[in-house]
């Protein structure tokens, strides 16, 4: 990339994004050096990696997620904006405080989380203006209405990351209590609920309705919140007729760590006549950390489950300290689903094997789909640093 080289974004709005627009980024590569060495300087594990790759892998990696912050897709955009936060290095701050002009709302989301996660106060005062709506008259058309609905998805959604910000947002969680739109208002009870403040009992009333969609938004609710409705939960996973609410009611289940019996309900339901319900199970299964979920996914991996199910369990048992089998995830990067090759990143960046190690910078450099990429970068980086002696 020509230093100083001004990329200009365009994208369209798909159904969970803001209408369409354009953003500049001016991009200098002697910024991206520097901000490589800025997050990578206090980590001594990082000289040593390079040692023994063909390139500065760190360097290259940090790099890589700070090019593709313009990336044309906002997939993408999000993806970097996110791993920013989560790699935990206030150098990124400037990146991420001209993130929060995206045109995308779920990009701005991203980098204000980020931002907050780094300690600036910025990171939440831009969560709070994201979860406020806009002054409006009604639709004047079907698509306004359109984009109306997915502006409010978007608010619901950064409401939900408000309350992962913690008590600070407690004002505006409540203030969003009387949002125009039943989605928003819903997300601020959840986000309130998982603070301890108010009660579940709209969500607990709802499990009992008699619309599916309703009882499995009500269980996804209770799930997210993971205090309240238990055996609620429990009935709904062994009995509700519909395979959406058990998905549901399954995944809500992996929250509940105190209750050490929703594991065995989890293990049965790896059998349900659904797949869907199946592999939320599995995921839900993937998120205990009980020796019975360990010895559920090892016994499904000795069965030699499709792909998704078996990199799902591969993934989890290596971030348990488990051995893990390589081969699996090192086949699937070479297939065409850039959603199992995101899997197999998943499995990688748990492991602590060389090899590992080698398959990620390989797809960090080769794979075809950049939220692929940018992943597996986010892991080498990530890697590092956790290979860094505590001091």
């Amino acid at each position: 990339m020509a230093s100083n080289q001004e990329i200009r974004v365009r994208f369209l709005a798909g159904p969970h994004f803001a209408a369409g627009g354009a953003l500049k980024y001016s991009c200098n590569a002697s910024l991206i050096t520097f901000l490589a060495m800025l997050l990578l300087r206090a980590t001594p594990a990082f000289a040593a990696a390079v040692s023994v790759a063909p390139t500065q892998v760190g360097r290259e990696a940090v790099a890589l997620l700070a090019e593709r912050a313009s990336d044309a897709d906002p997939e993408v955009r999000a993806a970097v904006a996110a791993a920013w936060g989560e790699l935990g290095n206030r150098a990124a701050i400037s990146l991420l405080k001209r993130a929060l002009q995206d045109a995308n709302p779920d990009v701005r989301v991203a980098a204000a989380y980020s931002l907050h996660l780094l300690g600036d106060v910025q990171g939440l005062t831009a969560l709070i203006d994201e979860t406020k709506a806009a002054k409006s008259g009604p639709a004047a058309s079907p698509a306004e209405e359109l984009r109306r609905m997915a502006r409010d998805a978007s608010r619901a959604r950064a409401t939900i990351k408000l309350g992962e910000a913690g008590d600070a947002g407690r004002e505006a969680l409540k203030a969003a209590l009387a949002d125009p739109a039943g989605e928003v208002r819903d997300a601020a009870a959840v986000a309130l609920g998982r603070l301890g403040l108010g009660d579940c009992a709209q969500f607990l009333e709802a499990l009992k309705d008699p619309d599916e969609g309703v009882r499995a938004s009500a269980a996804k609710s209770l799930g997210l919140i993971g205090r309240d409705g238990l055996e609620l939960l429990k009935k709904a996973l062994t009995a509700d007729a519909s395979a959406a609410v058990r998905a549901q009611a399954a995944t809500a289940l992996a929250s509940f760590k105190r209750d050490p019996g929703c594991v065995g309900l989890l293990v049965a339901a790896l059998k349900d006549k659904s797949g869907r319900v199946r592999l939320a199970a599995l995921r839900a299964l993937a998120r205990r950390e009980e020796a019975e979920a360990t010895s559920a996914l090892k016994a499904l991996l000795a069965k030699s489950p499709p792909p998704e199910p078996a990199l799902i369990a591969t993934a989890a048992l290596a971030a348990r300290g488990e051995e893990a089998d390589l081969e699996l995830p090192e086949l699937t990067l070479g297939q065409q689903d850039p959603e199992l090759r995101a899997l197999a990143v998943s499995a990688l960046a748990s492991s602590g094997k060389p090899r590992a190690r080698e398959l990620l910078i390989k797809t960090m450099r080769e794979d075809a789909d950049a939220r692929v990429r940018v992943q597996a970068a986010a892991a080498l980086v990530a890697g590092l640093r956790r290979a860094e002696p505590s001091r």
